[in-house]
């Protein structure tokens, strides 16, 4: 069904309610933009690169003085191959996708982002914004925080890496440490890209937060992990925990906000209502476990389709609000922006309102006889609903297929359901399979922050499983040893026992489990990483 609306409601963008948007992205792409912006300060610079022209800096590495034994075409095509394998990500482009160019560069430094790769950062969703937002609000949110961010990452990724001058746009190979060797090729490819100095300043005007609940974790989760483990780990090995944080956390960025703006409609006060995943580690298709892992996600995916219609009901009503001349709140809170626009649900003015503006303005443009004339009619007609659920209902029909779509890319793409550091297991493409069922580079990134408190300063070499399965739930809304209150019932509670046991399988495959007895008290989880940061502060 097409119905026909003004332009200014066909977007799907809500900043009042959540500052990204729910769509397509990719994490592994959009952590060059995160680093540029740690290292600018919360600046980036616009790209000049040429994505199409590989060749030229194939060959600018292959004339390199820092490269040997590349003779003839045998070794140029060696070269290309490694890089193609190790180093540059390639995406298809084009209407028929038949055309390849480079995409952006591999995780390995953070110098990456002098290539200027990816090109644009549309795909990012301004999820790169948030996650730099949020580590910086976490570390103060002063202008001279930016200087922390910074060194907080330039500690873990910049290793090797000589920054150079502000603004630090040829980020280059310090000569002199010793790297992996991909890395090193990586960095000597680099060496062929120039780097823009026209740095932008779009991230000094932050995004708003309405829902601080729902970004700060991600924020305390990076500081955390970047401070206890970050300057020990290699910088693959490091990038990999990153990733699979920053994916965590924007997965349940939409998942919390649903909850909490669903609570503000209901006139419900409590707004911050608990994350219960959970995740099966029994791993048998058709057993209890595996049934309530699935029926999580099916349940998110319900809260998902709601959300969709109650974001595009707040952004109405917000707009709506300042047609009619009502003062909202102040712009530096919006937090009390949007509990402000969610509480004109029943307002009588807003609803008359807009019975005599967009309402109208849709019938009007409607084709006479048409399927959609009959549907926005009957919706206008329906005596129980106000004016502002009306205008919902015909927005939500109007732009379902394209919205929902959207909405779904973005929760299996952060799901990670087809990365190695992935929450969603399943096949893509039949939903029907998706379960709740970390990776074990999921597991052993929230096994390391179990021991470390949220401001990264405290870490612990052992704790009781007990202890371990507490904080996965109070922190992460994970849960392995009991089923979601949604689902409860005497299989559900057998099968969650198995998921256990499990899950202390799993834990002794990681080395990082000891048993004496049946008994909690005698179980204890070891940390995953026995080398952390001189932080380090153990009991």
């Amino acid at each position: 069904m097409k119905i026909v609306l003004p332009k200014e409601q066909t977007s799907l963008v809500t900043p009042t309610v959540i500052p990204v948007e729910l769509n397509d992205t990719d994490i592994d792409r959009m952590l060059t933009r995160i680093l540029e912006m740690a290292v600018k300060r919360g600046l980036y610079a616009s790209s000049r690169v040429d994505t199409k022209d590989y060749d030229k800096y194939l060959w600018a590495l292959s004339e390199s003085e820092h490269i040997a034994g590349i003779d003839g075409a045998d070794g140029l095509d060696v070269l290309d191959g490694w890089i193609r394998a190790s180093v540059l990500r390639e995406e298809r482009v084009g209407r028929r996708r038949d055309a390849v160019q480079m995409g952006y560069i591999r995780p390995l430094t953070i110098a990456s982002y002098r290539s200027g790769l990816p090109k644009t950062a549309n795909r990012n969703r301004r999820a790169d914004t948030v996650t730099y937002q949020s580590v910086w609000r976490v570390l103060g949110g002063a202008e001279a925080d930016t200087a922390r961010v910074k060194k907080l990452f330039v500690d873990t990724f910049g290793a090797g890496v000589a920054l150079g001058e502000m603004p630090w746009h040829a980020p280059a190979y310090d000569g002199t440490s010793n790297v992996d060797i991909d890395t090193l090729l990586a960095l000597r490819f680099l060496e062929g890209f120039t780097g823009s100095q026209n740095p932008k300043d779009a991230n000094r005007t932050f995004l708003p937060l309405a829902v601080p609940a729902a970004i700060d974790p991600l924020g305390h989760d990076l500081v955390a992990f970047l401070r206890q483990y970050g300057p020990a780990m290699p910088v693959a090995e490091a990038f990999t925990h990153v990733s699979a944080l920053i994916a965590l956390r924007l997965f349940q960025l939409p998942l919390v906000t649903a909850r909490v703006v669903r609570s503000l409609l209901s006139g419900d006060t409590n707004d911050t209502p608990a994350l219960e995943m959970y995740c099966d580690f029994v791993r048998r298709k058709g057993s209890p476990s595996d049934e309530v892992a699935s029926l999580c996600v099916q349940r998110d995916l319900e809260i998902l389709r709601t959300f969709f219609r109650d974001r595009l009901l707040i952004r109405e009503l917000d707009r709506a609000a300042e047609a009619a001349g009502l003062n909202p709140p102040a712009d530096d809170d919006p937090g009390e922006r949007l509990r402000w626009a969610a509480s004109l649900h029943n307002h009588e003015g807003i609803n008359f309102g807009l019975g005599f503006s967009i309402l109208p303005t849709i019938r009007g443009m409607q084709a006479e006889g048409s399927e959609e004339r009959e549907f926005v009619e009957g919706v206008m007609n329906a005596q129980s609903l106000s004016n502002a659920d009306k205008l919902a209902a015909i927005l939500v029909e109007a732009l379902r297929k394209r919205g929902l779509e959207n909405q779904i890319k973005w929760f299996h793409n952060t799901g990670g359901i087809a990365k190695s550091y992935g929450m969603l297991s399943g096949t893509l493409r039949v939903r029907s399979t998706w379960r709740y069922a970390p990776s074990d580079e999921v597991l052993t990134t929230l096994l390391c922050l179990c021991f470390t408190d949220e401001d990264g300063t405290t870490t612990h070499a052992k704790l009781p499983v007990r202890d371990v399965l507490e904080r996965l739930e109070s922190r992460f809304g994970i849960l392995i040893d009991r089923p979601p209150a949604d689902f409860d019932s005497a299989t559900a509670r057998a099968g969650a026992q198995e998921n256990f046991n499990a899950f202390t399988g799993r834990l002794k495959l990681l080395g990082c489990f000891q048993g004496l007895s049946d008994d909690f008290s005698a179980q204890y989880v070891t940390r995953p990483r026995d080398v952390v940061s001189t932080r380090e502060n153990t009991p």
